[in-house]
């Protein structure tokens, strides 16, 4: 059985920087699929609808096509056939379809999760500021799925399906990242990261732009080492993590009163930490907690505590007002 590696080699000795296509199913390949993964539709698929969601590459998929194709009848030819093409369908042969209205894509989601989940399993589906769409999915072993959806789909089957299918992270029984899956989420607009994580560690790649450039590599690295990871992860778990039991949050929040608490005793070295502990809150209020009202109280108290006793507080003038006296 031919595998990804035999396909890597292949593209590498026709200079993949030759050609746009050659070079993002190149980097797509080395990315996001394993060197001993065995060639199959399924696995073309992926790369094909990865590419779609990138407007190049809708503009120009009879190109796209045309190219893969090419390289894998030559692929072929090299390994006497044995690669089976029958049923693969190429990018020209899909459309693109996508919802102007949001409940259109609601109704759409809710089909298609009603169709693959169990019936033990519970979901819901929660529209985030109208840019994406988060199903979560409670299984019935308590284990949890959180998957990413935008507002495009295709045609499969018959059947409106989202485009990307596999943008989703998945969670133990006790809300820790599972060791036992693969991981793939979008971390910034066209910026997509694939990885693992053991043991609290992580490894794998993130690719950027309509040719996957590597964008990021991570090799048995902290979670908390890796913002551009880290960040858009955490964002997401404010869905369903109750922040009660949010060690990170809890934490930051007692730095928070701890340090008003010693400020206000006269501790002078609170007074110096405090600058750091203030950044990190509202980057945290910005980026992660969007809104939290006792992170924005206790951020506020701390500022006020660190003015200096008896610093006035000047009245805000209106510009329209004059500040001379007749």
């Amino acid at each position: 059985m031919l595998k990804v590696g035999a396909l890597l080699k292949f593209l590498l000795d026709l200079n993949p920087q030759n050609t746009p296509a050659r070079l993002a199913l190149y980097n797509w390949l080395r990315g996001f699929a394993n060197p001993e993964e065995p060639l199959s539709r399924e696995l073309f698929e992926r790369f094909f609808t990865d590419c779609l969601d990138y407007p190049h590459w809708v503009g120009n998929k009879n190109q796209l096509g045309h190219e893969v194709r090419f390289l894998i009848e030559n692929f072929n030819k090299f390994y006497q056939q044995k690669f089976d093409m029958r049923g693969l369908r190429f990018p020209e042969e899909y459309q693109i379809v996508e919802a102007e209205h949001t409940q259109d894509a609601l109704d759409i989601l809710t089909c298609h999760l009603n169709g693959r989940v169990s019936p033990d399993d519970k979901f819901r589906i929660i529209n985030d500021q109208n840019k994406r769409f988060i199903a979560i999915i409670l299984k019935a072993d308590r284990t949890l799925e959180v998957r990413t959806y935008d507002r495009k789909f295709t045609l499969r089957g018959g059947i409106l399906e989202p485009l990307r299918r596999d943008l989703a992270l998945f969670y133990d029984s006790n809300l820790e990242l599972s060791s036992q899956h693969q991981h793939k989420i979008e971390i910034a607009p066209y910026i997509t990261a694939q990885f693992t994580f053991e043991n609290g560690m992580v490894t794998g790649h993130a690719l950027r732009g309509f040719v996957f450039q590597k964008f990021l590599e991570v090799r048995n690295e902290t979670m908390a080492s890796q913002s551009r990871l880290q960040v858009p992860i955490r964002r997401l778990e404010q869905l369903f993590i109750d922040r009660e039991s949010d060690k990170e949050y809890q934490d930051l929040v007692q730095k928070l009163e701890r340090t008003r608490s010693l400020i206000q005793a006269g501790d002078a070295e609170a007074r110096r930490w405090a600058s750091a502990i203030l950044t990190q809150a509202e980057t945290s209020l910005e980026q992660i907690y969007t809104g939290d009202r006792l992170l924005s109280l206790l951020i506020r108290d701390l500022r006020h505590t660190l003015k200096p006793e008896g610093t006035p507080t000047w009245p805000t003038l209106n510009p329209l007002e004059s500040d001379s006296t007749n």
